[in-house]
């Protein structure tokens, strides 16, 4: 009798906890309605996760009436136990910011370009994601790559490309663990999904940039790089890594820019189009079919330069 009472008990925990994520579920969708029904609220800005009733909200808000709106509103939703409400409030007022010429802003493209395409040229890094950002000839490399040797060596040919002033090298370091193959293929496509919830929900949140950024999930870690404006925007993009289901653990690596004279907040979306980065790129490709070296110095380098992706 014990030994059935036993095994019934077990039977019914999976169906329990089925029927707790399917009721989670139904909250999350609810309270991400109420927010998509509000005219006061972004929903694409706010992120929803519930777990037994227990409901966290985290993104961006432009002021503390509407974080108080979002968690209201979450309270308001049948079956919500308590609500954790992480909501980051980012001030949308622009200060003054030097803008640059339109040639400096060709130039850095043409930098960018020029680095990006020895990278490529070098099957060393072939797979590595590397993020490119070049401003008044300062080239910044964000990303993660498996050695010490990979990040000194991508910043000296980076620092050896022509019309590159200073290199700020914000790569970070994450040995690759040698393991079971077979394992290691179920591993690498969940974590290829997680990083791609991971970079949908910065896409949709109108405070953060794609371009500014890098995810990289290994074994459930989340490792973020780049660099924002402010810490509050880089406490968001942790938040909202954070609140990724399966994400096991954040690793914070990204920068806050030092502000310009005058200060600036959030810039506008003409200032976005100033600042000319290289999103993350993955090093992948055939080789050259000729020296890339013979053809660096040679004038038509900057048209190759400025007509590439």
């Amino acid at each position: 009798m014990v030994a059935l009472l036993l095994v019934a008990s077990m039977l019914s925990a999976p169906v329990e906890q089925v029927a707790t994520d399917v009721e989670d579920s139904a909250v999350t969708a609810r309270i991400e309605t109420l927010y998509l029904l509000n005219q006061h609220l972004n929903p694409f800005n706010i992120n929803t996760t519930t777990r037994s009733g227990n409901v966290v909200i985290t993104g961006t808000v432009d002021d503390e009436v509407q974080k108080e709106l979002a968690e209201d509103l979450a309270l308001s939703v049948k079956g919500v136990r308590f609500v954790d409400n992480e909501l980051t409030v980012i001030n949308t007022v622009v200060g003054e910011k030097e803008k640059r010429t339109w040639r400096q802003r060709v130039a850095d493209r043409s930098t960018s370009a020029a680095v990006k395409a020895r990278l490529l040229y070098n099957g060393q890094f072939k797979g590595l994601k590397v993020g490119i950002s070049t401003i008044n000839g300062v080239v910044t490399l964000y990303g993660v790559v498996p050695s010490e040797e990979h990040s000194s060596k991508i910043s000296e040919i980076a620092q050896e490309t022509k019309g590159v002033v200073e290199v700020v090298n914000d790569l970070q370091v994450r040995p690759k663990d040698a393991s079971d193959p077979l394992l290691g293929v179920g591993r690498q496509f969940s974590d290829e999904w997680l990083e791609s919830r991971v970079e949908t929900a910065f896409l949709l949140n109108r405070h953060l940039s794609t371009r500014e950024l890098d995810v990289e999930v290994d074994d459930g870690i989340c490792i973020l790089t780049g660099s924002v404006n402010s810490e509050e925007k880089q406490q968001v993009a942790e938040h909202i890594a954070r609140s990724i289901q399966g994400v096991r653990e954040v690793r914070n690596y990204i920068t806050v820019r030092a502000l310009e004279e005058g200060g600036t907040s959030t810039p506008s979306p003409q200032e976005e189009m100033d600042r000319e980065e290289a999103p993350p790129l993955t090093l992948e490709g055939s080789e050259p079919d000729e020296s890339f070296e013979s053809r660096r110095e040679s004038p038509k380098i900057e048209e190759t330069a400025l007509a590439a992706p």
